[in-house]
């Protein structure tokens, strides 16, 4: 048992693998990280500056963990990291919601 250990009563397997997971964790880790990215993008095709993406990966990890997801950080952030471009594509598709109501004359 090289790679498992006991933590807070719970045996993890410390080189465990984003793929490792069941498709629910992986829908609901890249939906919270691709909302997150989104809300705070200010001009649609920039990237966040590195701050604002290291604080977006802070809080959602907070969150894996308060689901009860393991998964060592590097691999989030490894997973975060490759598919920034996608979010800023999707976002960039997205139709804009301009709420112009049609004048009538």
């Amino acid at each position: 048992m090289k790679y498992h250990e006991y933590r807070n009563g719970h045996l993890i397997q410390t080189n465990k693998k984003f793929s490792a997971l069941t498709k629910k964790q992986k829908e609901h880790i890249g939906r919270d990280l691709r909302e997150r990215y989104i809300k705070m993008m200010k001009y649609p095709g920039v990237k966040l500056p590195p701050k604002k993406r290291e604080q977006i990966l802070d809080e959602v990890y907070e969150i894996i963990g308060k689901k009860g997801i393991w998964i060592p950080f590097g691999e989030v952030k490894k997973y975060y990291y490759s598919r920034i471009s996608s979010f800023i594509r999707s976002h960039q598709k997205q139709p804009q919601n301009h709420n112009q109501d049609k004048c009538a004359f």
